[in-house]
């Protein structure tokens, strides 16, 4: 997998290969977090594409024949999803012919409906009629490049508040994915994003952790997001909120999960003993090996947090086999030793399932752990190091794989420095 960068957010140019564990480390504010927001952003946008869109459509239609029928619920209309079916399978003889349409809705109205009613759509509320079915028509006539286009915009807005070219300048931005000698390329102009060139479509989506503290919302919205468009378009927040929040039960896939990550699922329950469920009351809680009472997740240390993250993923079989996983200074809240051992648990993953993993840093406790248990698991040559500096008022990354020193060096000065000083009180 690479991914290329130019002119989005602070960053000026950035090229990464991700082939196994790929590390951005540097300084504060030096566009480290831009590489995983837009991976995350474009990756995601592009899983399962033909269900979104036609999910998307087929959202917007029934909530326009919702407004025909609201008379009635959808229950009494056990038939419903058959003409949303047919809408979608005849659009292409529904967009020359605009009577069909109406016929064909109007037919399946008046089959659940009295004559009555249906007299009273054609005869008081005819122009409100005839003007649902235009926006049915218009719905079925969006290109797939549109749905593309805006979903592009959208996510990668959400990721950047809406600002993703650099607002002090006024480059144009540019984003390129290839996975599998598959590509695409993106330009982004006024925040406006568009897709060019051939189609790119994934059936594995990437997961963005970046904030430990997401399992304390978990009881504040006990209710996932039921809004089609709400999830299509999730932040990566939402997105891994909702994650943990489903669970995805398959003992065929638990089974082959348990048993390849045999080595990390060990690892993970020395330090994380025990589970995250529901309670009964729909809150989520932790549940300590060989302890009966139960402790809100609100009350786990930020550390045990971090953890227990990854146990929910593994727990919910959430963790796809060469899936993509991207953690933004996951470190920030672990003492060094646990540091250490969450390192240890990333090159796991990457060894006994392949997964493609991103990871931003700004601790060599962290950097070293990662360096020398990819050594000890054999996994050094899956591995690339870049580091975030600034060129000017924009950032770069450079590849630094081959020289740790001066990524060691950046992130240790600061100490030294300050040692120094002490030196001379």
């Amino acid at each position: 997998m690479k991914l290329s960068i130019n002119n989005i957010g602070k960053l000026k140019n950035a090229k990464v290969e991700i082939k196994g564990i790929t590390v951005i480390a540097g300084e504060n504010d030096t566009g480290k977090s831009t590489v995983g927001k837009i991976l995350f952003s474009v990756f995601n946008s592009f899983y399962k594409l033909d269900e979104k869109i036609i999910k998307l459509k087929k959202t917007n239609i029934q909530n326009y024949l919702q407004r025909l029928i609201t008379t009635n619920p959808f229950e009494d209309y056990p038939d419903f999803s058959k003409l949303i079916e047919k809408i979608f399978k005849d659009s292409s003889i529904y967009d020359k012919n605009d009577l069909k349409l109406r016929n064909d809705i109007l037919y399946f109205i008046a089959e659940n409906k009295t004559k009555s009613e249906v007299d009273e759509i054609n005869e008081t509320n005819d122009d409100y009629f005839e003007n649902q079915i235009k926006k049915i028509q218009e719905i079925l006539r969006i290109s797939e490049e549109a749905f593309i286009n805006f979903i592009l915009t959208k996510n990668i807005g959400n990721e950047f508040s809406n600002q993703i070219n650099n607002i002090y300048l006024k480059s144009t931005g540019e984003i390129e994915l290839e996975i599998r000698n598959k590509r695409v390329a993106i330009a982004v102009e006024n925040d406006d994003v568009k897709s060019l060139g051939s189609k790119f479509y994934l059936d594995n989506e990437a997961i963005y952790m970046d904030d430990p503290f997401i399992l304390d919302e978990l009881n504040s919205n006990k209710k996932n997001r039921n809004n089609e468009n709400d999830v299509i378009l999730a932040n990566h927040k939402e997105h891994l909120q909702n994650k943990l929040i489903d669970k995805n039960p398959n003992i065929i896939e638990e089974i082959i999960l348990n048993s390849k990550l045999e080595k990390f699922l060990k690892k993970l329950n020395e330090i994380f003993k025990g589970s995250i469920s529901a309670d009964r009351n729909g809150y989520f809680v932790y549940k300590r090996e060989g302890q009966p009472k139960e402790l809100n997740i609100k009350n786990l240390s930020a550390g045990l947090k971090s953890f227990g993250i990854l146990k929910m993923l593994s727990q919910n079989n959430l963790l796809e086999e060469n899936g993509t996983i991207i953690l933004d200074e996951p470190e920030i809240h672990l003492h060094p030793e646990w540091q250490i051992k969450f390192a240890e648990l990333i090159v796991l993953l990457q060894k006994e399932f392949g997964m493609h993993i991103l990871l931003t840093t700004h601790s060599p406790y962290f950097l070293k752990a990662i360096q020398v248990y990819s050594k000890k698991y054999e996994i050094s040559d899956k591995c690339k190091y870049y580091m975030s500096e600034l060129d000017g008022e924009q950032a770069i990354l450079v590849d630094k794989t081959n020289n740790l020193e001066d990524i060691f060096y950046q992130l240790t000065i600061p100490f030294e420095n300050l040692m120094n000083k002490e030196e001379l009180l």
